[in-house]
């Protein structure tokens, strides 16, 4: 027999008002929530994009080209130690929403020590491996710098993706400005008041503004959650709970988000880290573009995960919305951007204007790629998405290196969005046999029953974020 569900689990009153362990908590409506997380991503992209450009005013070139190189390296650990735990969170969360308390304290301490293994496994891989960035792990202050930046930026993610589970995009929001006007100060005050002017400004930079993030946080957590206080432990059933759950979802999401990640590190081996100073500055351009189709995509998923039988319609909806709003972030990029990069210097208006104008096309077929990936996510279809991600990032990164070391940044750029092209055209092919699929399945059981399907869904069920699916 179904068990009743309680008033505390998923129940959702019209003013936007959730139930948490017995206590109202102020939620934001669905449409609010997820503008506030598109505000919040663009705000943390382009006060990241600020500092780098004072960075890169304030400090050499090559230091600004090793700095980058090892935030990149920090952000492939973070995907690596989040393992889908976010994912999962946000699935689990109406279950627990009467007691969270062991869930939250379980999916903290266990992304917390995933964190510390991935930075210290980095160390040594660059210790042994690498030629530029072996500086990371030989210099103690900057490997100190680089564990912090891991830790930090795992819990902030895992925060996020809590916030999102509570529906408060705009806590999400207020953290990432945070966040860039306490890195900003320190990357500004280090080089101008303490003289320091190599990679380690920006290294503390990045560990200043993730500790203020998260600390910011957890008031923000016992502010939706009053009666929540972290303790440092570990529930085996709900490890595995956020473990199985949350596997599937990472290694989507590791297929999509490690190229960005891996590209720049690239740059700075097989190039040279002034090469990739320029690379970094175009990449982020670009991904302020490419956040469009991700966070109209997460909408999708959350509209199909509480609809699942009007995919057809949800898919309609978010392509036409995130290729008119993508096209209007691709055209300003490429006119805004060559002014934004000869703010950085003659070098990066003249290497970059064109690999960035490459890259900004790209955000068509990446709509198509994001929403076929959203539509995979509602299905419960991962095999397929993580085939196609592997495959995707597996041939646009050799490609790109390939073409980098014959061609340099254009090469680059190009390569990578022929394989954007050829990912979006399989996911367009995939999501007219899956629309095709839903539909026939709502005929089916309107046939059979005589009532529309999925009008029945659960209202709490919250929406998810690009960061950790």
């Amino acid at each position: 027999m179904r068990r009743p569900r309680s008033a505390a689990f998923s129940v959702r009153s019209p003013d936007a008002t959730t139930v948490v362990g017995g206590a109202a908590s102020r939620s934001l409506p669905m449409h609010l929530n997820s503008i506030a997380l598109i505000l919040g991503k663009m705000a943390t992209l382009g006060v990241g994009f600020l500092v780098w450009l004072i960075a890169a005013r304030l400090l050499p070139p090559a230091e600004v080209g090793l700095a980058s190189g090892a935030v990149s390296a920090m952000m492939l650990c973070v995907q690596l130690a989040l393992f889908g735990a976010g994912a999962a969170v946000i699935t689990l969360f109406p279950r627990y929403q009467d007691r969270p308390a062991g869930l939250l304290d379980t999916a903290i301490g266990v992304v917390g020590v995933a964190s510390l293994v991935a930075a210290v496994a980095f160390l040594v891989l660059a210790s042994g491996l690498f030629h530029e960035l072996r500086v990371v792990a030989a210099l103690p202050g900057y490997a100190i710098a680089f564990v912090a930046m891991c830790a930090l930026g795992t819990l902030g993610v895992l925060f996020d993706q809590i916030g999102t589970a509570l529906r408060r995009g705009d806590q999400v929001l207020v953290r990432g400005a945070v966040f860039g006007v306490v890195t900003l100060g320190i990357v500004v005050g280090l080089p101008l008041g303490g003289g320091v002017t190599d990679a380690g400004a920006i290294l503390a930079a990045w560990v200043g503004g993730g500790l203020t993030s998260v600390a910011l946080g957890y008031v923000q957590l016992r502010r939706s959650l009053p009666a929540y206080r972290y303790r440092p432990r570990l529930h085996r059933r709900l490890a595995a709970q956020l473990i199985g759950v949350g596997l599937p979802n990472w290694a989507l999401t590791v297929t999509e988000r490690a190229p960005g990640s891996i590209l720049p590190i690239m740059v700075t081996e097989l190039l040279s880290p002034e090469t990739n100073a320029i690379w970094y500055a175009v990449w982020m351009m670009a991904w302020v573009v490419y956040v469009i189709p991700v966070q109209v995509g997460l909408s999708l998923f959350a509209e199909a995960a509480h609809r699942p039988d009007d995919l057809g319609l949800a898919v309609r909806r978010g392509l036409g919305l995130s290729l008119a709003v993508g096209a209007m972030g691709a055209v300003g990029a490429a006119i805004v951007g060559p002014f934004m990069l000869s703010f950085l210097g003659p070098g990066y208006a003249e290497g970059g204007t064109t690999p960035l104008r490459i890259l900004a096309v790209a955000v068509f077929p990446f709509a198509f790629v994001q929403a076929y990936f959203s539509a995979c996510r509602s299905r419960q279809q991962l095999a397929e998405a993580i085939i196609t991600g592997t495959c995707s990032g597996l041939v646009g990164v050799g490609a790109a290196a390939a073409a980098g070391l014959a061609y340099g940044l254009r090469g680059m750029a190009v390569a990578w969005l022929l394989t954007q092209v050829v990912t979006g055209a399989w996911a367009l092919l995939r999501l007219r046999s899956m629309s095709g699929a839903s539909q026939h399945l709502v005929g089916s059981r309107r046939d059979a029953t005589g009532v529309r399907p999925g009008t029945d869904v659960v209202a709490g069920l919250p929406a998810t974020d690009s960061a950790v699916l």
